[in-house]
Order: structure tokens, then sequence, then C-alpha cells
């Protein structure tokens, strides 16, 4: 039969395990084994938090209140009790008797490193809760150092998870990715609620690496994690979590999701936990477009509870979602007067400080005063371009550009409004650069990164757990590239005379509220030009990518002709809209292309008044001028790799090779994945002909097939070195997706990310046969010192085929 000690220690891992019923019943069990005052007392501090976490606060401190006023308790019994009530005050959100109980309990258990490590991890919570990140990560550093002396690393796991979390409230991402990634395993593996736990605040992290949808599904999966436990305070700051990454998404069902939140909240007697919940409920009123009075007035007694209960950042943000209401009901100087009463600093969350900056433009905006806008969105922008510049992953930099959408929307529509073109410039490059902006490092050699992605490339299809985790974990490691490097935008004056010296001209296509405009611009001339409606332009863009794919599966036999037909009946109706009306002011000149998203797959080669034309699209015209400054570096070393199940793959770079004396070929079983990156890390050009896949929701993840499997965007951040120049001769490869605003990844854009200069891939389907002709003409040009975009303007006019190949970067 268990004595009273031994089920007590049964009770306290119990309640490790989150099993806080059971914990429960085997304290109730060991109590009436005892009279032993001390015993007793352990057994009340055990039973407080199990009370707490089962809806029964109130029980939960009168019991730990009772040790503290009983006789025959040890001072480390003692030290417990008050480390437990600080734990308790945390939870129901009274701040300063939390510090108060916590910082008596950590004097009073020195020197036990156990207890210790317990109460300044709980300290370190209750600062993490309230905005004090410093503090925290101090606490939580601690803990750290206490449970690696008493030898427990469950618990020191905790801590450096915890640490983590710290770091992502002081902005930083990556510290954050570290310590979470080195603990969360660890902890997921405890119990289902630990593995939710870790699943709930990985997704906080996810929301500020912009990933706001994988968020949402890790939170909903938490949340039904934590119901089937019966843990209904736990689903409740899950559902606050939840409802606060909605707000963006989807404000109505982040308002009712809040409110379901704060109703279990109030029940269990946690009033500042419920006014948060509350607050968010507002915040998504106010998203969703609501302008009622009554809303401020509920706001503003929100605000003031927050405050008082020392949750100031949440405070803030509110306030300054109110100055957003007040704006909306046309109330400028009530709005001015919200700003100013509002502080916010570089200790900041990113997303408040960059929220605070759109507040700010729009009140700008509002009176009339477009260059303060402007300034307001240029220096929002600024610090997130700062923030991103702390990792280098193309992937990070890409997702979390979305914080940075609607200040950039806020300085276009300010310098439309303008409509002098050296505005229109800069700000269509601002909008269209919130990642390219940053340039990466190379990264340093990462053997896990590299051992995972062949793992993936021979994983068994089928089996979608596996490959969902590999995919998961890929994606984590590249998260910890190097840092990057700021750019700004060049400006006009600089960009044409880039243009004059290359008798060259740029069109940038901006599309804002619906509307598509074209910025065009030579070395001597720059106008703005209105296009039209964008919606009727990105219908007709969907018919031609269809019809594309179907002329090149039906080259011959009879429909062909009739397919051709139509297909450039589409293409004429789509350049009287994007082509004509700027053909007066770019003249026959090479072009340099920066479109709009919403222009992605548009065969800008196929559109008359533009073939034969030398096209290149780069990433921004800012990256266009720092590379054409300089000739395309000769080439001398050519690769060519030939993928399998591809009818005229051999035969494509065999006859591609005849132009190249010191040309490579990889084809058959020697065209696997590690023999393709030896010979891209050699040679000036490479050719890869294979099939192609361009999955939309993780671009990074776009593949040729190579003999043993695909080889993926990951795999060539890895590279050490890359070519000036890739052909993607693979179907889809050329394809973007569109992932925030104006950004757009895919194969050719990690090619240019990693430092190739020009990129030549098809937006479409292209037959076996087609391919094999085209880039044997091609490669003749290019061997003879023609640029790679001026060879291919001369292919694509050569052939009464449409032709969707596109040349990315810089061309010429």
């Amino acid at each position: 039969m268990d004595d009273a000690e031994h089920l007590h220690q049964l009770a306290v891992a119990a309640g490790r395990e989150n099993s806080y019923p059971r914990a429960l019943e085997l304290v109730a069990e060991a109590r009436a084994r005892t009279t032993d005052p001390n015993l007793l007392a352990r057994l009340d501090v055990t039973a407080a938090y199990g009370e707490a976490e089962t809806g029964n606060l109130a029980r939960a401190i009168a019991l730990c209140e009772g040790v503290l006023e009983s006789d025959g308790v040890e001072p480390l019994t003692i030290g417990l009790a008050l480390g437990q009530l600080g734990l308790l005050h945390t939870r129901n959100g009274d701040a300063a008797e939390a510090e108060r109980r916590l910082t008596a309990a950590i004097a009073q258990l020195t020197g036990v490193p156990e207890h210790l490590g317990v109460a300044s991890l709980n300290r370190g919570v209750m600062f993490l809760e309230h905005g004090n990140a410093d503090r925290a990560a101090e606490d939580f550093t601690t803990a750290a150092e206490q449970f690696a002396l008493a030898g427990i690393p469950t618990e020191r796991a905790k801590a450096i998870y915890n640490l983590g979390c710290a770091q992502l409230q002081r902005n930083d991402l990556i510290a954050a990715m570290k310590g979470m990634d080195e603990a969360g395993p660890t902890l997921a593996a405890l119990s289902p609620v630990n593995s939710a736990i870790v699943a709930q605040d990985r997704a906080e992290m996810l929301v500020a690496a912009g990933r706001a949808h994988e968020a949402i599904e890790a939170l909903q999966s938490a949340a039904a994690a934590f119901g089937r436990e019966g843990l209904r305070r736990f689903q409740a700051e899950c559902e606050f979590d939840l409802a606060r990454t909605l707000l963006a998404q989807d404000p109505a069902r982040s308002k009712s999701v809040a409110q379901h939140a704060a109703r279990v909240f109030g029940a269990q007697g946690s009033t500042s936990w419920a006014a948060r919940a509350k607050a968010i409920a507002i915040e998504a009123e106010i998203q969703d477009g609501a302008t009622g009075k009554d809303l401020l007035t509920r706001g503003d007694v929100l605000a003031t509870e927050l405050t008082g209960s020392g949750l100031r950042p949440e405070a803030h943000r509110l306030g300054l979602n109110l100055a957003r209401l007040a704006l909306r009901r046309k109330d400028l100087p009530g709005a001015a007067l919200r700003l100013a009463k509002i502080p916010v600093t570089t200790d900041s969350a990113i997303t408040t400080r960059l929220l605070a900056r759109e507040v700010r433009a729009e009140l700008a905006a509002a009176r009339g005063q477009d260059g303060r806008a402007r300034m307001y969105a240029r220096n929002g922008l600024a610090e997130l371009h700062a923030w991103q510049a702390t990792f280098g992953s193309l992937d990070l930099q890409t997702s979390a550009a979305g914080h940075g959408q609607h200040l950039a929307r806020l300085g276009l529509r300010a310098a439309m409004h303008d409509g002098n073109p050296e505005v229109v410039f800069e700000w269509s490059e601002r909008a269209r650069a919130l990642a390219s902006r940053v340039s990466a490092l190379r990264p340093p050699p990462d053997p896990e990164l590299a051992a995972d992605l062949t793992a993936l490339r021979v994983a068994d299809p089928k089996d979608l757990a596996t490959r969902r985790m590999l995919r998961d974990r890929i994606r984590a490691h590249s998260w910890f590239a190097a840092q990057g490097t700021i750019g700004e935008p060049t400006d006009l004056a600089t960009l044409q005379a880039r243009l004059a010296a290359d008798d060259s001209a740029l069109i940038a296509h901006v599309v804002l509220d619906g509307t598509l405009t074209a910025l065009a611009a030579t070395g001597t001339d720059a106008a703005v030009i209105p296009l039209g409606d964008a919606v009727a332009v990105r219908t007709l863009l969907d018919r031609i990518a269809a019809d594309l794919d179907f002329a090149a599966q039906n080259r011959d036999g009879g429909m062909a002709a009739a397919i051709r037909t139509s297909l450039r009946a589409d293409l004429a109706q789509l350049a009287d809209v994007l082509v004509r009306p700027v053909l007066a002011t770019v003249g026959y000149r090479r072009l340099v292309l920066t479109p709009s998203a919403l222009l992605s797959g548009t065969p800008w080669t196929e559109l008359p008044g533009l073939i034969g034309r030398p096209i290149t699209v780069p990433t921004s015209a800012t990256r266009w001028v720092q590379q054409a400054a300089e000739p395309i570096a000769a080439v001398r070393e050519v690769g060519f790799l030939a993928g399998p199940r591809l009818s005229r793959s051999q035969e494509e770079v065999q006859r591609a090779k005849q132009s190249w004396p010191r040309g490579h070929v990889l084809g058959g079983d020697e065209a696997d994945a590690a023999r393709a990156g030896w010979l891209a890390a050699r040679v000036d050009l490479l050719h890869i002909a294979g099939h192609g896949s361009h999955p939309g929701d993780h671009p990074l993840f776009a593949a040729v097939e190579l003999a043993d499997g695909p080889w993926f965007g990951h795999d060539i951040d890895l590279l050490p070195r890359v070519p000036e120049v890739v052909v993607l001769s693979a179907c889809d490869l050329g394809q973007i997706s569109v992932v925030h605003g104006e950004e757009s990844v895919g194969m050719s854009a990690v090619w240019l990310h990693t430092g190739t200069r020009a990129v030549v891939s098809s937006l479409a389907l292209l037959s076996d046969d087609l391919a094999c002709e085209v880039f044997a003409s091609w490669h003749h040009l290019v061997s003879t010192g023609v640029a790679p975009a001026d060879a291919l303007a001369q292919v694509s006019a050569a052939t009464d085929d449409v032709l969707p190949l596109l040349c990315f970067g810089a061309g010429w």
C-alpha cells in the first residue's frame, strides 16, 4: 500500500503531465494517510494548481494562503506556497501580487535548484504575459541553469522553450525559433497536452513569420486537444490566440472565438484574461468595418482595464485600433489625440510599431497630406526591412513581407494621388520589393538540411505523414540562414541613366484598388499611363494560361491551327490593354518589365508590339540597375542536366551542347541531385531539361525531377556557388506563386535570390519537341556572345508557335 509521501510524489508527477483530475485524486488519498503538518501543507500546495486548472481558482488561492498561516510548516514549504500563489495570481492577471509573491519565493528557495528553477520559471512567465520580455528572459535563463544543476532535463527544456517565447516578444524571430526547436520536441513527447501547448506557442511564431494560415490550423488542433482533455482554461487561452490570429483573415470569426474565450475566462474569475479577449473582439469589429460610437466607449473602458492590470502592450494596440475607428468616423482631431497618447517605442512589438505607422499614415492621407502619408509608410517599411534583415531565408523574408502590405498600399495610394512619375516609381519599387530589398548572404553548409532533403527525395509518395514532417523540418532549417543586408530602392534619375546607357525602357505595372496603371520610362522621358480595369485583365490571363497548355499538347493535328488562332486573338486583346497605350513612350527599345503580381503568367514575348523585342523581368528595377551596370560574364563552362521520363531531353541537351566546346552533360542515372549540385556550382551556364513541379502552397519546394527524385528550390539555396545563367526547360518551373501582395516565389525566383543573374524559363507547359528546337537555336546565339534576353527575342520571332518563355533577372 502506498504511503502518503509516495502518493504525493505521484500527484506531483501527474500535475507535470497536466493530468490534474488524477493529481487531485492522489492528493486526497494522501491526505487521508498522514497527520504530518508539513506534508499536509505540501499536499495543499500541490492541490492548488490542480484546483486552478480545473476551474476553482478561489479555492486554489485559499489553499496556499492557508499554508502560509499554518504552524509546523518548514521554510522550504513556505517558499513553495509563495511560488504557487505567485503563479495563481499570474493566471488571475494580478501582476503586482504575482511579482510580490514570486520574488519572495525566489528569496526563500535560494540554494534549492529544483524549486528555485520553478519559481524563476513562473516569474518569467508572469513578466512575459505582461510584456516585460527582458526580465522574462533573465528569469528563464536562471531557471534553465538551476534545472541543469538539479539534473531535470524536461524542466530545463521548459525554461529554454519559454526563453524562445521571450525572444519572440523581443522581435528576435530566429533566436525564438532556435529555442523552441531545441526544446519543443522534448516537451511535446511528454503528453498530448504538452504537445498541444507546443503547437499553440509555435503558432504564435508562425504568425510572426507571416504564416497565418498554418498558425490557424495549429491553433485549431491545439484547442481541440485541450477540449478533449477537459482543460477549459488551456482551451480558452488557445482560443484567445486563435482569435488574435484570425483578425486579418476572418474578423467575424475572430470576434466569435474571442467572445467565447472571454466567457470562459469570466466564468473562472480571470478578469484580466477576459478583458484581453474582449479587446480582441472589439479589434475584430473594427477590422470588419464597424463604425458605431459604442465601440469607442467600450474600447476605452477595456483599454483602462488592461492598463490597470499591467497589460500595457495590449492596451496600446487596442488604443491604436480605436484611433483608426475614430478616423473612420471622420473624427480627425479625436484620432490625432488618441495617437498622441499611445507610446510606441523600439521595444514595442514589430506588429504594434507597424500598426502605429499605418494609422498615422491613414490620418495624414485623410488630412490631404500625401507627403506625410508617404513618410509614415516609408518609415514603417524601413522598420520592417530592418527586422527582416535579421534573417536571410527567402522563405521567411517573403512570408514576413505580409506585415508590410497595408503600409505599401498606403504609400502607393498617396503616390498615385500625387501623380509625379518619380514618386510613383519610388512606390512601385517599394510595393514590389517587400522581400527583395533584403539581400541574403550565402548560407553556411548545413549537413542536417541536406540529409532531410535527401530523405524527402526518396520518401514514399504515399507516406504523407513522413513527407510532411520532413517538409516542416526543412523549412525550419532554412529559416536559420545567414542574416541579410538592406538595400534602398533606386530613384528614377538613376534608373533613367541606366536605361539611356542600354537604350532600354522600363514598364512598371501597378495595380491599386482594382485599377491597372503603367509607369513607362526611357532615358529621357517618363509617364504615368492609366490602363483600366485590372479584374478583366486577370480573367483574360486565366483563359490564356489554359489555352497555352492546350496548345502545347496539341501542336499538330486538325485543332492546332484553330487553337493558335484563338490564342493569338486573346494575346492581341491583352496587348491592346497592356502594350499599345505605352508604345508611344517606350518606342522600339529593349524592355525591362516589373509587372504587378496580378499579371503573373503574362507571356510578354508573345504580345503584339513586343514580339521580337528583348525583354527581361527582374525582381525589381533596383536589382536590375545593380546588375546591368556590369556586362554578363563570359560563358566558358556549360552544364546540361537531362531528367527522366522526358522523350527528347537527351536529344535537347546533346543538340544544345554542340554549340559549346566545354559542355558537360549529366543524363540517365548520373543525373541525380548530388551530381547536379556539383555541376551547378562549377559552370557559368546551366541548362536543365526535365519534368518540373510547382506546388503553390510552398513554392520553395518547386522541383525538377532527376534520376533519384526531385531537386528542390531548397537544394538550390544550399549551393556554394550558382551559375550566371540558368535555363529551366521544364514545364511549370517558370510559374510563380503570389505569397503577399506583390511578392512572388518560385524556382526562377530561388535561382535569382541565390545570385544567378538571368533565368530563362517557361510560364506554361512547353512541348518536348518545341523545347528541343528552340533551345538549340538559343544556345547557338548565346555561344556567339548574344545576351540571353536578346537571343530569346530572336528565337521567339522565328517560330510560328506561341512560345511562353521569359528571361527573368538581368538578361543583358
